[in-house]
């Protein structure tokens, strides 16, 4: 099966973007008004995000290389 070129970029840039975003969001953590249930939220906002990105990546760059063999 041949994705159209553009995939792949797409799912690069957007896994850097989701990767920027959990790691800002994580950075939230030290603020004072962090407790509790804002807390949780931070922490499953950016895990979630972060591992998306990651995943996103990892297609990404399977995409790139399947499409070069």
């Amino acid at each position: 099966m041949k994705a159209p070129r553009w995939v792949w970029w797409t799912l690069l840039i957007s896994a850097a973007l989701l990767i920027l975003w959990g790691w800002f969001v994580l950075g939230f953590l030290t603020e004072p008004s962090a407790v509790g249930r804002v807390r949780a939220g931070l922490i499953v906002i950016g895990g979630v995000s972060i591992v998306l990105g990651l995943i996103a990546a990892v297609a990404g760059v399977w995409m790139l290389v399947a499409r070069r063999t």
